[in-house]
């Protein structure tokens, strides 16, 4: 019963996020999605997971979850956001060593110190191929990077693109590229919410 009660306490905490996160317009993964980091993080047991685009940490809350003796990075564009997640996160794992960074990422990364064995991108897509280039100093071997939206509502695949969404698109199609065609990386696709690129740093 105790099992139980923890489960609906949790969906109804992630349902409010859910909506809230809906109501202020600020994008989140699909719950799938959610679940999918949650299982990986779990299989993975990793040290060091940095989360590029945490929002208001609805996805943060999966990637956190199963961490042990562990650190969790997180880094967004929007201070308000951040501010919000960080709050979210720290008050619901409050023994996790947290890091919380406003600003863009391509500036961010750099200057941190950590190497990192998880990696979940979630951000502006024209900066996919940016952010790998960026972590290319920053990846234990082996690391797992998880990129979500790769599909872009599925825009990837069509031959006519609007022109606002032009730079997404091949930002997005230059990373697939990237994780398809080197060798550093071992990469599958899932089609799992708006599609989900898994990466291992060889």
């Amino acid at each position: 019963m105790k099992d139980l009660n923890g489960i609906l306490c949790e969906k109804e905490h992630l349902d409010e996020l859910s909506r809230a996160s809906k109501e202020n317009k600020v994008p989140i993964v699909d719950y799938e999605v959610g679940r999918l980091l949650e299982t990986m993080v779990f299989l993975k047991n990793p040290k060091n997971i940095l989360e590029i685009g945490c929002g208001e940490g609805y996805s943060s809350y999966f990637l956190a979850k199963n961490l042990k003796k562990a650190n969790f990075t997180a880094i967004d564009l929007n201070k308000k956001r951040l501010s919000k997640a960080k709050e979210f996160i720290n008050s619901t794992f409050p023994t996790l060593n947290t890091y919380f960074y406003p600003g863009n990422a391509l500036d961010i990364i750099p200057s941190l110190e950590s190497k990192f064995d998880f990696v979940f991108i979630d951000a502006a897509k024209f900066e996919y191929p940016f952010y790998l280039d960026a972590l290319s100093e920053k990846l234990k071997k082996n690391a797992l990077i998880i990129a979500d939206n790769i599909f872009c509502d599925e825009k990837i695949f069509s031959r006519y693109i609007k022109e606002h969404d032009k730079n997404s698109v091949e930002g997005l199609k230059k990373y697939i590229k990237l994780v398809q065609n080197n060798k550093i990386f071992e990469t599958k696709f899932i089609d799992l919410g708006d599609g989900i690129a898994i990466s291992i740093y060889l």
